[in-house]
């Protein structure tokens, strides 16, 4: 019971003296960064991010600091001269540009990239742990809990790969955003909810796939209006309706305004924004809102404008930025993507932490009842629950989702941790109380889940796509590439923006969706006939070809049929226009001078 005791010592008491030290906040996100960095030091000597998206952020700012347009977010060196239409704003590169500019008055520009790669993630994840402290404060945990909460962080897939140094896209801002919209939403008052809207604003710039958590939260404070009368529905509505505009004109051209847009916030979204503020401003002249029936009749227009608005000018894609993509792309490329595939096409680990996820929030939730049931404190944690489980449901259909859940149900971690961490720590014998210990941290999160189905992974996968002879030469590198003259690069889809950031040439394509007709191009030149590749990579002026045969890619262009370019490179058996340079420390690059 100790454990409890100590936990429940406030912050200033001059108890805390006699308890004993306890770590700050600062302290343990000291050690979790150098944990983090020491787990991750040979990405960080190479210079290697963990996906695509990180190098290409890399590269819009490193342009953006050259020179770039800030409005203007198309990468050159993909597809040149016309280049890559990239659907990002330039609010995520703020923090990086910034530790860049940082870091280059003392280091070269290279390592201060490096720096800055390995400083912006480690930075989110301080905002994210002050924002989860006022959260789990507010929630009335006591500062025991909220050590605790801290501390599971590492026992937390996702929120580890994130916060990874040399992680720098998006997907952690999306989830702090979240989180700190959870937290002015419990806090309440108008002022709070109309900054949870402006922040709802921000997060939907970052990423327009934060929407359904956005009408979480609409209907959370929906529900608080329902049942007391309060109106901070309306602050939230007013704070998105006005701060999606706002944003617009910082972060876009103005010309780009009449442009409606599926993968972006654009004006068919500020009409659905600003007609539902309309109505619930609308709506304090209906009589009756003095009881509860009357209040939901006035909330009713909201969905009956807010929809039409939206779904009229974009159709299909209102519901997601992928419903037009080319069924060729579909099949071969974005359904291969595993943060973006729902539960019943994932690895079984990843079924294991998504499910662990949902059982995690509903005991904690569970615990949270019986501590604050009746109290004003139990309200506040239905909302988290609510929150947390509707997020928990999203990443049932889109596994990155799962970020967020993992930062909201820290809070229900350190609930349950609180109950079962002092019996463990009660067991006299030494051995069993360690791992009896260490087995609580486990059960509290989802690592027991995923690292006991972690073995399954290898017999099972319904989402990444196989080749007999993927692999087998182990992981690829573009060294190679770095001691060639600057030249143009026909490349598989994956390699993109890695041969972008990290070499001076110029290639085809990355993976962005709008660019549908240069990858359609990379899919036919791979996986097509092999005449057409030859007159495809002609058209495009290519001076080499490169891919790895560790490059899932390039098994799915092989897949597409038979004897094609993919199928010959994995072969050793290319055709006579492509002449092979090999790379004695690379067994897995392929790169070819194109005749």
């Amino acid at each position: 019971m100790a454990v409890v005791s100590e936990a429940a010592v406030p912050l200033g008491d001059p108890a805390a003296a006699k308890a004993g030290w306890r770590p700050t906040l600062w302290q343990i996100w000291l050690a979790l960064s150098i944990f983090l960095l020491l787990v991750n030091v040979q990405d960080v000597l190479a210079s290697r991010a963990p996906e695509p998206d990180d190098y290409l952020r890399l590269s819009q700012v490193r342009d953006w600091l050259a020179g770039q347009s800030w409005f203007d977010s198309r990468q050159y060196r993909m597809n040149p001269p016309f280049g890559a239409d990239i659907h990002w704003v330039r609010l995520v590169d703020l923090p990086i540009a910034a530790f860049i500019l940082f870091f280059r008055l003392f280091l070269s520009a290279p390592v201060a990239e490096t720096a800055a790669m390995v400083a912006v993630p480690l930075a989110q994840l301080f905002v994210g742990m002050v924002v989860l402290r006022a959260l789990m404060r507010r929630l009335g945990q006591t500062n025991g809990e909220i050590r605790l909460a801290m501390i599971v962080i590492p026992l937390m897939p996702l929120l580890i790969f994130n916060f990874m140094p040399m992680r720098i896209d998006h997907h952690g801002w999306q989830a702090i955003a979240a989180l700190t919209m959870v937290w002015l939403l419990i806090r309440q008052g108008y002022r709070e909810a109309f900054l949870g809207g402006a922040v709802a604003a921000v997060l939907l710039f970052i990423s327009v796939e934060g929407m359904p958590m956005v009408a979480i939260i609409a209907g959370l404070y929906a529900l608080r209006y329902w049942r007391y009368g309060v109106r901070e529905h309306e602050g939230y509505l007013l704070g998105l309706a006005l701060g999606g505009p706002v944003l617009f004109v910082i972060l876009r051209p103005l010309g780009d305004f009449g442009t409606a847009y599926c993968d972006m916030l654009s004006w068919p979204h500020f009409l659905a924004f600003g007609a539902s503020a309309l109505v619930i401003l609308a709506s304090r002249l209906v009589p009756g809102q003095d009881r509860p029936g009357g209040r939901l009749l006035a909330m009713m227009p909201i969905p009956l404008v807010a929809a039409p608005a939206m779904i009229v000018p974009l159709g299909i894609c209102a519901v997601s930025p992928m419903a037009k993509l080319d069924p060729l792309l579909k099949t071969y490329w974005f359904d291969n993507l595993l943060e973006s595939a729902p539960i019943w096409r994932e690895y079984p680990s990843v079924v294991g932490m998504l499910l662990a996820s949902l059982a995690q929030i509903a005991v904690g939730a569970w615990l949270a009842n019986r501590r604050w049931a009746g109290t004003e404190r139990w309200e506040s944690w239905l909302y988290l629950s609510v929150a947390s489980l509707g997020a928990a449901l999203i990443s049932l259909i889109v596994m990155r989702a799962a970020i967020t859940v993992q930062l909201l149900a820290l809070p229900f971690s350190a609930l349950i941790l609180s109950e079962i961490l002092p019996r463990a720590q009660a067991i006299r014998n030494m051995i069993v109380r360690v791992v009896a210990t260490a087995g609580c941290f486990v059960i509290a999160t989802p690592a027991l889940a995923s690292g006991a189905l972690k073995l399954l992974d290898a017999k099972t996968s319904y989402t990444l796509v196989s080749h007999p002879k993927l692999g087998l030469d182990g992981m690829c590198t573009l060294d190679k590439l770095k001691t060639l003259p600057r030249a143009m690069i026909f490349n598989s889809l994956d390699l993109g923006a890695e041969i972008v950031a990290r070499t001076p040439h110029s290639v085809v394509m990355g993976g962005y969706h709008r660019n549908q007709a240069k990858m359609l191009e990379i899919f036919h030149a791979f996986g097509g006939p092999i005449d057409q590749a030859r007159a495809i990579i002609r058209a495009n002026h290519a001076d080499y070809l490169v891919t790895c045969t560790s490059s899932a890619d390039l098994a799915a262009y092989a897949n597409m049929g038979k004897d094609n370019l993919a199928d010959r490179i994995f072969d050793g058996n290319v055709p006579d226009w492509l002449e092979r340079i090999p790379d004695p420390n690379d067994r897995a690059l392929r790169l070819y001078r194109v005749k």
